[in-house]
């Protein structure tokens, strides 16, 4: 019989959007220990763990360890430390994020299987939530940035009767920060992979092509991008 899960949940949040520090810190020491997280970022929850407990989200997420998880960083130079980084990808997280844009570049040496796919990549974003960036940057290291729910299922509204329900596999603790007002966006984060001669439209999101092409041109970084339909 599995042990049950207590739930510790942070919330509401003040109008800065900021942990408090004591809170901060039981939650990032909590991962750092190997547990799991729900965070909140402008486009839904995501179910955070660190780089050794990854296999943690696999689990209760019910997903293949043959399909990576993307990572939610808290900066450029920690983006830098885990993909390889051109001008272009640069240019377009330094514009878009913190905020709904995810890179696919290709890995870096040493870099953890469960976010490296067979072509060598990984996918990073900056989400935009005062207190998912507090968290990351004080565990030191990126989170996995997939949503809270089951594969191929759809996001449901986190709450306290959601978290409670969910099978955590045995945790015995698991933070969550609700903020259900930080959603701004229906969609997912906008999926552009760069690692070749265009950049790629892998998944329409919240920023658009003509948004990515904009900012790429205006630095003479190129001036197309190859849209999700025509890579079918």
């Amino acid at each position: 019989m599995q042990r049950a899960t207590t739930v510790v949940i942070s919330g509401p949040l003040p109008a800065s959007g900021l942990l408090p520090l004591g809170r901060l810190t039981e939650i990032a020491d909590a991962l750092r220990a190997g547990g799991l997280a729900v965070l909140p970022t402008e486009t839904g929850h995501l179910l955070a763990s660190s780089v050794a407990a990854a296999h943690k989200a696999f689990a209760v997420k019910q997903r293949s360890p043959t399909n990576p998880m993307h990572v939610a960083c808290s900066s450029l130079e920690m983006a830098a430390a885990y993909g390889r980084l051109d001008a272009r990808a640069r240019r377009l997280l330094g514009e878009f994020t913190p905020g709904p844009l995810s890179v696919v570049v290709p890995a870096l040496a040493g870099v953890d299987d469960p976010y490296v796919t067979l072509n060598g990549t990984i996918g990073l974003r900056v989400p935009d939530h005062p207190a998912t960036l507090q968290v990351i940057s004080a565990l030191g290291e990126p989170v996995t940035a997939t949503s809270f729910n089951r594969s191929g299922q759809e996001s449901a509204p986190v709450n306290r009767a959601a978290l409670e329900a969910f099978d955590w596999r045995g945790e015995a603790v698991v933070h969550a920060v609700v903020d259900p007002d930080a959603v701004r966006h229906t969609q997912a984060s906008t999926l552009v992979r760069i690692t070749g001669p265009q950049p790629e439209i892998l998944r329409a999101g919240p920023v658009t092509a003509r948004q990515i092409e904009d900012v790429l041109a205006r630095d003479n970084l190129g001036d197309e991008v190859v849209p999700q339909r025509l890579l079918h």
